[in-house]
């Protein structure tokens, strides 16, 4: 009688580790899983920020153009077959008399205050179906040029 006793404990001891040892399984998987959509969401902000920054980039390049007005940046090339984000820029300017340069005209300096928004959704900033999407990332930069009214860099 001793001996089945000590067997029915020895079941019951069996079932508890196992039970304790599927937690602990359990525990390690969902571990797992939010690991790798962390890492996902981290691939994919910096994927944004650099289209974002890409964004910025391009409107530097046009704004160099002598005469360049926010109207040059309106229309932002299709970055979505390159990068798989899109990209917005908006445009703000304020304008600068610096006096008379060496030539005897007026010399103007326009900052431009640029803002670029880049994401992975439909339109940016995101509908409200695109922020259901838990992959959904939205990235904005800003940065400022300074132009002269000669197409030149202001100092």
């Amino acid at each position: 009688m001793t001996a089945r006793r000590a067997g029915g404990f020895a079941y019951i001891a069996a079932i508890i580790f196992l039970v304790v040892l599927a937690g602990f399984a359990l525990a390690v998987l969902r571990l797992s899983e939010t690991e790798q959509v962390t890492v996902n969401q981290s691939f994919l902000g910096t994927r944004a920020s650099l289209a974002a920054r890409t964004g910025l980039e391009w409107a530097f390049y046009k704004l160099k153009a002598k005469d360049a007005t926010c109207d040059t940046v309106k229309t932002v090339p299709d970055f979505r077959k390159d990068t798989g984000f899109t990209v917005n820029v908006g445009c703000a300017t304020q304008t600068y008399d610096e006096g008379l340069g060496a030539d005897g005209k007026t010399v103007k300096k326009v900052i431009f205050e640029l803002t670029a928004t880049a994401c992975n959704g439909s339109v940016c900033p995101g509908s409200d179906a695109d922020l259901a999407n838990p992959d959904y990332v939205e990235r904005k930069r800003t940065a400022s040029i300074c132009v002269a009214s000669d197409g030149t860099d202001c100092y």
